[in-house]
């Protein structure tokens, strides 16, 4: 009776070991969906961050006048205060040949890394770079910068973006299939005016 005892605790010991030796041994690793969540789809900022607040203040001061004269005649600008953050649109005195151009100072999308955070929700999404700063075009319609619609975002700070959106409504502008062109020059020329902002 007593070696039976034996036996069966030698057994019973045997199958905890086995059934616990897989929680205890060796070292934890995280699993494939926490690295995944963890890992960075943005890229990085390859020059200083820019300080956009005096263009969060008074955001129809980022693109000067002499500026806006390449994207045709413009009626006053308008300044919003947009889901994104304060914004100014310019819209074209003439609505059928003149581009409407709108700057935003984007403060609440999480900078260039929400972007990319969401980039499924966008039918056109293309990185790019924009005067030296990480940038992508992100506009909903796959279809829509060749139909003059584009909007670029550009990383200017960990938590801040330079959003330029454009419209061409001039079907025999020469932009007009290629309209992400003319967002990337609005938004390179607000990156300019912040490098130079005092």
């Amino acid at each position: 009776m007593r070696r039976l005892i034996l036996v069966l605790t030698a057994c019973a010991t045997a199958l905890t070991t086995v059934s616990c030796g897989g929680s205890t041994a060796g070292t934890p690793r995280p699993t494939s969906n926490t690295s995944a969540s963890a890992s960075r789809l943005s890229p990085p900022l390859a020059q200083p961050p820019l300080d956009t607040s005096r263009f969060e203040a008074d955001p129809c001061q980022a693109l000067r006048p002499e500026q806006l004269t390449q994207f045709g005649k413009h009626s006053p600008p308008k300044a919003q205060e947009p889901v994104a953050g304060p914004n100014c649109a310019w819209a074209g005195a003439d609505p059928t040949v003149d581009t409407r151009v709108t700057i935003t100072i984007n403060t609440r999308s999480g900078g260039l890394e929400g972007i990319y955070q969401r980039q499924d929700k966008f039918g056109h999404f293309q990185p790019t770079t924009v005067a030296g700063y990480p940038a992508v075009q992100a506009i909903d319609h796959r279809d829509a910068p060749k139909q003059g619609d584009c909007v670029t975002q550009v990383g200017v700070a960990e938590e801040r973006l330079v959003t330029a959106s454009v419209r061409i409504s001039d079907r025999k502008h020469p932009d007009y299939s290629s309209a992400c062109e003319v967002s990337d020059r609005a938004a390179a020329l607000v990156v300019e005016n912040l490098k130079g902002a005092k």
